[in-house]
């Protein structure tokens, strides 16, 4: 059963035109400076007001580690790579996300501002966000991203296992977008019904993301990648998602390689529900909460839309 709280979400996104964004080529190159502002570069003074904040600069680029104001009481470091595309700039949402897990778990989340396209491509942007989880000296590490940060959350894993250095604890992926071309057609089918993600305008982004490279690089869509190897993987997904199909493909693919996989998919939700404050996003936030404060090796929690699959 959807929430009344979600379907008005849902209501107020189509409204919103934030589909629009993605309705094709030209609409996307039409209203991305809306999406790129610069003063989204920063955090919201909510957010500073919530947590101690340091900044400093990764490769020419801002980079934002927030920690409890009173010390963190946590040996836990969470890299989260935000989504929109590659072409979107850090949003409000992705602000809030970072405070709410340092108010959870009192940990330390660092959230890089990487370079985006078109000004930038994945051999600007990987290497970037390579560099701030090489910054990263804790004990426990853990990458999160949503949607394009799944992907690259996924190309850090990969790059880390081909130089044969240990992989994270645990990568968490929230609606990961696994295929730029997004070749699967069932997600023509979702499109009709996402209301937040449109295929044509991801496929122009991601073509520019890719430029310079095959679309089918696994570092630039992980769908094709070996998962064999990498750090246990928890996988988020709704089934308005016009990703869902290629997250399907990317469970059986991830029980193929012996790779330990805990699959959520939500009857009815969209797009990076996780992230609103609506009934759905919540319970999903307070499995991430209860996931992370277990040790390392504890079995998953099955829940609510889950289908966990075995390492």
């Amino acid at each position: 059963m959807v929430s009344v709280q979600a379907k008005v979400r849902m209501a107020l996104l189509r409204a919103s035109g934030q589909k629009r964004f993605y309705d094709n080529a030209k609409a996307l190159h039409h209203r991305l400076p809306r999406h790129q502002k610069p003063s989204m570069a920063r955090p919201p003074r909510k957010v500073r007001r919530r947590c101690d904040v340091e900044r400093r600069e990764v490769h020419g680029f801002p980079c934002f580690t927030f920690r409890p104001r009173d010390g963190v009481s946590s040996d836990l470091h969470v890299l989260h790579l935000h989504g929109g595309g590659f072409v979107e700039q850090v949003e409000k949402h992705h602000w809030k996300y970072a405070a709410d897990l340092v108010s959870r778990l009192g940990c330390a989340v660092t959230l890089p501002v990487y370079p985006l396209v078109p000004h930038h491509d994945h051999t600007a942007t990987i290497p970037m966000v390579q560099a701030v989880y090489d910054g990263i000296d804790a004990r426990r590490v853990v990458v999160s991203g949503d949607s394009a940060g799944g992907s690259l959350a996924l190309a850090i894993a990969q790059d880390l296992r081909a130089a044969g250095r240990p992989q994270p604890e645990r990568l968490v992926l929230y609606s990961p977008w696994l295929d730029v071309l997004l070749e699967d057609p069932v997600s023509e089918l979702l499109d009709e019904t996402d209301p937040m993600l449109g295929i044509a305008g991801l496929r122009e982004a991601g073509r520019m993301y890719a430029e310079g490279t095959t679309p089918h690089d696994p570092r630039v869509s992980p769908i094709h990648a070996d998962l064999s190897g990498l750090a246990p993987i928890t996988l988020f997904i709704g089934t308005r998602d016009v990703l869902l199909p290629d997250c399907r493909r990317f469970r059986s693919r991830a029980r193929e390689a012996g790779t330990e996989l805990d699959y959520r998919e939500y009857p009815g939700m969209f797009h990076n529900w996780l992230m609103q404050a609506i009934p759905e996003g919540r319970e999903a936030m307070n499995h991430v909460e209860r996931l992370l404060r277990r040790p390392v090796n504890a079995p998953s929690e099955p829940g609510r839309g889950s289908s966990p699959t075995p390492g």
